[in-house]
């Protein structure tokens, strides 16, 4: 097996997130060989010695799962988390092993989370540089004006920068309210709930209904199911066949 980045190796094992590899590296908890690291380090899991607080790590020999799930309101989209009423985690039967979440939802929003212990597809879907289409329904208070319709079009000025969705359409009108479909390629922190409070329009309930070519129907909120050998194969040519976005709002 060729050698490989040291907090892959531990995603590969399913111990944690690569994010959270990187700080036990930095805090001298991995060792290879015997021998504490730093960030950056290779190593070949067939042939070096790597460990966590002494402990050896070892690559699973289990299949590849790819799950896709209807979150509930109210549940997080974590494995552990003290603070949190609810888990994702939760809902997915335990024979399907530990299963890592592609990207996130947040509590008070529901809809379409991919789950699997395939570390390199899910990092590369969450990559900012592939452009994965995600696609969400959102009913927002009061009805917008077309000028705040194409003030999201041309981008939203937010704390940590201008956020432009892909595309906004207004799929139905209510007294109070509307319903809109909104795309983007790019996932940060409560990015839709922020674009709309910018412009007036707070949301009351907010959907993700499609995960680049995975979309939520048929499914019921809490319920997963696996995706087909034909999906993979579709999650996996996204990420290999796109090109990078000049533009990540």
């Amino acid at each position: 097996m060729p050698a490989m980045r040291v907090q892959r190796i531990l995603q590969k094992a399913g111990l944690t997130s690569r994010r959270e590899a990187e700080r036990w590296i930095a805090v001298g908890r991995v060792t290879v060989n015997g021998q504490p690291i730093g960030l950056g380090a290779l190593a070949d899991p067939e042939r070096d010695r790597v460990a966590v607080d002494g402990r050896p790590v070892l690559l699973p020999t289990v299949p590849p799962v790819y799950l896709a799930l209807y979150k509930p309101r109210g549940y997080t989209t974590s494995l552990a988390d003290r603070h949190a009423a609810h888990l994702i985690s939760e809902l997915v039967p335990q024979r399907f092993g530990r299963l890592f979440p592609v990207g996130r939802l947040d509590r008070d929003s529901e809809g379409l989370i991919l789950l699997t212990n395939d570390g390199d597809l899910a990092q590369a879907l969450m990559h900012p540089s592939h452009g994965v289409e995600k696609v969400y329904e959102v009913w927002v208070r009061g009805v917008p004006k077309k000028s705040h319709l194409q003030r999201m079009r041309d981008g939203i000025q937010l704390d940590d920068g201008k956020a432009r969705p892909d595309r906004v359409d207004v799929l139905r009108r209510e007294n109070d309210r509307a319903l809109i479909r909104v795309v983007l390629h790019e996932g940060r922190k409560r990015e839709i709930r922020r674009i709309f409070d910018r412009i007036g329009h707070p949301v009351q309930q907010l959907v993700r209904t499609r995960y680049g070519n995975i979309t939520i129907g048929g499914l019921e909120p809490g319920h997963p199911r696996p995706l087909t050998h034909r999906e993979v194969r579709e999650l996996k040519a996204l990420v290999m066949d796109s090109r990078p976005h000049s533009d990540d709002g």
